[in-house]
């Protein structure tokens, strides 16, 4: 058998490519929303060269008159259950492995919230699967799952920064921030 590898080094060679978001040359990864009518169009997130990363998207639209590319054996008339965010960032600094879960909305967040927990479930079942197949060389538990809604309202209240520090709040169980849209980050902004 051969050796185990980190969850880092194991998630691109188990979600196919057409769902990696790439890293350019600087380090950064820029997800975008790819709708016509979207203000909240893109952020970048530049990463950190001693903090692991992988980046990747489920969010695929689905064509009329079929069933959900991601999630076909759901029922895509029913509402939210094939919900899915943006982007999923994923990062081991130290002992920690820091999920950030990220959607952009350009004017209404709506149910955003349950987007975020649509996406950690998800995570949550990758990694079961992960070590039910006892793929991982390490045991994936000091996880910190993080939601950043990146987003054209202007909240002075939410999400505010003190010396380059983003703070994040309780929502129903899920760290969550809101950020502002087509902008730069740091990622050591969200993880400390």
């Amino acid at each position: 058998m051969p050796d185990k590898k980190s969850l880092l080094e194991l998630l691109p060679d188990l979600i196919v490519k057409d769902f990696h978001l790439a890293i350019n040359t600087e380090g950064t990864v820029r997800i975008t929303e790819e709708k016509q009518e979207a203000t909240c169009r893109w952020v970048e997130i530049k990463l950190k060269q001693s903090v692991p990363c992988f980046c990747f998207s489920i969010d695929k639209s689905r064509k009329i008159g079929e069933g959900d590319p991601i999630f076909p054996f759901f029922n895509p008339q029913k509402s939210g259950i094939c919900s899915k965010n943006d982007a999923i960032l994923i990062c081991q600094k130290k002992q920690k492995l820091y999920i950030l879960l990220i959607e952009l909305k350009s004017k209404n967040p709506g149910d955003y919230l349950k987007q975020l927990k649509a996406a950690q479930t998800f995570v949550k079942f990758i990694f079961a699967r992960i070590e039910l197949y006892n793929m991982c060389k390490d045991k994936l538990i000091n996880l910190e799952f993080r939601g950043i809604l990146f987003s054209c309202r202007r909240t002075p209240n939410e999400g505010t920064t003190r010396h380059n520090k983003i703070v994040f709040n309780d929502r129903k169980g899920l760290l969550v921030t809101e950020q502002n849209c087509n902008q730069k980050y740091h990622l050591q902004a969200f993880l400390n």
